[in-house]
């Protein structure tokens, strides 16, 4: 889930790329007949197409002149989690794989993740694209059609994250197959005499909005198994969300379809695999009620027990890469982290020890990393009609890529696939020597939660110096091995 410059700037509410809860029309521009059509992902705040990047990667000091705020190199990023002191101890990510997960996949990106691997003084990049394509009808890219461009940020964003942060690890970019229809607008279920679309009714919305949904969710499950098979990556990481109250038909009872989703997502986990989700970039209640109401709801698959859930928090920087104040919260114009509890998942065994704030439910998230946009981190791409150059970009999406390739360096270290971390992770948490650092301040509003002391559905248990929670995961992973 993916945040741009443009959104702060321009003042723009919560951006979020989510499944929606339609199915994709045709090309005919009718949304089929009978057969469901898979959720695909849409952002509510698209890069800008009218706002041109820096053409040569800017200094904090530039940033604020030119944007207003703040937005951090890599390298700055990498310096304040103690990546680079990871990077240096010789834990690169060398012969592990990171799978990132996405639905675009722009033409550009082999040559804008070389630039910013040179930019960055990064070893050469390991870069493979896979398709999940059921239908056989993948789309072209269009850099012109906004909602490919914002998309196409996000993959550009997630590949360029990990190797930022593990930079010898090989990284598979697995597209899902959608048409090119699935970026022209679905036609409502009905049409007056005059032409006037007319509404559908609540409940008919609601039932369609629990097949998109579980449709989109299964072919998330399908490239995900896919993916398995054919790379046995360390991590995949899932920047698509789906909200628990659309699969559900627009209630708040539980989701029938991703419960069911949940055993074969168990087993990807048990095998070895570890897997990472965003949390949504909508705050803990998107837009996704009657008229755009707002409700409380958690997104998927970042809510199942077996997932690791990634919320984004906000660093505060000098120009050296130091922090001039603790990380906070994500929330700004142009959105916030989501979290909260689950309305389909019980709390699992290792939330037992935080009950007091999630109580009989799921809680998310886990853990944040950098995802705000107003200290956005620079990507480098060329494919959009603004100009090449470099641009500060936020959201979830940020940290779930981060946190996967992090995963990678403690596989590194390990000599092994870890697959669910989740115990380990809540354990360090309560150790003072963990890694795990509290986030206390900010919320994820509206109608959100406030960080407290330990965990809170705001940042999950906080964030991590890495430098520290690699090791230390490491370590205590090998005391947890049969």
């Amino acid at each position: 889930m993916t945040t741009s410059y443009r959104a702060l700037t321009a003042g723009a509410c919560a951006a979020a790329l989510a499944l929606t809860a339609v199915g994709c029309a045709d090309g005919n521009g009718s949304t089929g007949s009978g057969t469901r059509q898979p959720a695909r992902a849409l952002t509510s705040a698209s890069p800008s197409t009218t706002v041109r990047p820096f053409p040569q990667v800017p200094s904090i000091a530039e940033c604020r002149r030119t944007l207003g705020f703040a937005c951090y190199t890599p390298d700055l990023v990498r310096t304040a989690y103690g990546i680079d002191k990871l990077n240096a101890s010789g834990l690169t990510g060398k012969g592990r794989t990171v799978v990132v997960y996405e639905e675009v996949v722009p033409d550009t990106l082999k040559k804008d993740l070389e630039t910013f691997s040179k930019a960055m003084k990064l070893p050469a990049p390991d870069l493979t694209v896979d398709s999940y394509d059921p239908a056989g009808r993948i789309a072209r890219f269009d850099a012109k059609n906004k909602d490919m461009a914002a998309t196409a940020v996000e993959t550009t964003l997630d590949v360029q994250m990990v190797h930022m942060t593990a930079p010898d690890a090989k990284i598979v970019v697995t597209q899902i197959g959608l048409p090119a229809s699935a970026y022209r607008s679905a036609l409502s279920s009905g049409t007056s005499p005059s032409g006037t679309p007319e509404p559908e009714p609540e409940q008919e919305a609601g039932r369609r909005a629990a097949e998109g949904a579980a449709a989109g969710a299964e072919l998330i499950l399908d490239g995900i198994a896919q993916s398995v098979r054919e790379h046995r990556p360390d991590a995949i990481s899932v920047s698509f969300g789906i909200d628990e109250y659309t699969a559900a038909g627009g209630t708040t009872q539980p989701a029938a379809d991703l419960a069911e989703f949940s055993a074969p997502l168990a087993q990807v986990v048990a095998a070895g695999t570890t897997l990472v989700a965003s949390a949504g970039d909508s705050g803990a209640a998107p837009p996704i009620g009657p008229d755009g109401r707002r409700v409380r709801s958690v997104s998927w698959p970042a809510s199942d027990p077996s997932v690791l859930s990634l919320g984004a928090s906000r660093l505060h920087l000098d120009e050296q890469g130091k922090r001039t104040a603790p990380d906070t919260v994500w929330h700004d114009k142009a959105g916030a982290t989501g979290g909260g509890p689950s309305q389909t998942f019980s709390r699992p065994a290792y939330q037992n020890s935080v009950t007091k704030a999630v109580g009989d439910d799921r809680g998310t998230s886990d853990i944040s990393l950098d995802g705000s946009a107003s200290g956005g981190t620079l990507i480098y791409q060329s494919f959009l009609p603004a100009g090449t150059g470099w641009m500060p970009v936020g959201g979830t999406s940020e940290a779930a890529p981060m946190f996967a390739a992090l995963v990678a360096l403690a596989n590194e270290k390990a000599h092994a696939r870890l697959g669910t971390i989740h115990e380990e992770l809540y354990e360090l948490a309560a150790k003072k020597d963990g890694g795990v650092v509290d986030i206390t301040e900010g919320d994820n509003d509206p109608d959100g939660y406030q960080a407290t002391k330990g965990y809170d559905l705001a940042s999950g248990l906080g964030t991590v110096d890495a430098s520290v929670f690699v090791p230390a995961l490491t370590e205590l992973a090998a005391t947890h091995s049969p």
